[in-house]
């Protein structure tokens, strides 16, 4: 969530920003051939000189930053990470509404039928069930981070209209370089009541 506005913030920044492919391939993809051979987790990604990833996975199928959540944090442990949040709801919504005119594809669909390190198969049908999930894995990520005094641990809400003043305190870039700049997509749409409750 927000890794379009992350990527754009940075790059707005002068930062070497990468958002989900990686030397023409899919980051999510060298970072586990990275982790599996034993190495660094960005080590077989072929691109150097990346100041941010703001994407990594490869959609819910490949959540690379939830199932090797350890092994990316013990892999870059002087590394800055960024927690995004949002209204669980309208989180909910967009994933229900993504892609556009694929509604017997969309995102949520796609959740539910991968299996997730806390979201296994079948369970993602609701706000309730996604909320479990992601409350859980902020609670992981709070866990692993800790653990390596060198790494920081950066939270935003993604909605606050003061998040772009949040960001230049914290990496220098101007506040202005944040924006929503993909929710465009799902601003008047909406799910029934009974599947936000089902």
């Amino acid at each position: 969530m927000g890794s379009t506005s992350l990527d754009s913030y940075f790059k707005c920044g002068g930062y070497n920003s990468v958002h989900w492919t990686c030397g023409g391939r899919m980051c999510a993809d060298c970072i586990v051939k990275g982790i599996k051979a034993g190495l660094p987790p960005f080590s077989k990604c072929n691109i150097k000189n990346v100041d941010a990833y703001a994407q990594m996975d490869r959609g819910p199928e490949n959540l690379v930053q939830v199932n090797y959540l350890n092994e990316i944090v013990r892999g870059v442990p002087n590394a800055t990470f960024i927690l995004t949040f949002r209204n669980m709801t309208k989180w909910y919504i967009s994933l229900t509404n993504w892609p556009p005119k694929q509604p017997e594809n969309n995102m949520r669909m796609r959740f539910e039928r991968a299996n997730i390190n806390g979201l296994p198969k079948g369970v993602g049908r609701n706000v309730s069930e996604f909320s479990s999930f992601y409350c859980e894995y902020v609670k992981r990520v709070r866990e692993e981070v800790a653990k390596y005094p060198g790494s920081e641990l950066i939270e935003i809400d993604i909605e606050d209209p003061l998040v772009g003043w949040q960001m230049e305190e914290v990496f220098g870039t101007n506040h202005m370089c944040w924006g929503d700049r993909n929710g465009g997509y799902t601003k008047n749409m909406t799910v029934t009541e009974e599947e936000l409750q089902r």
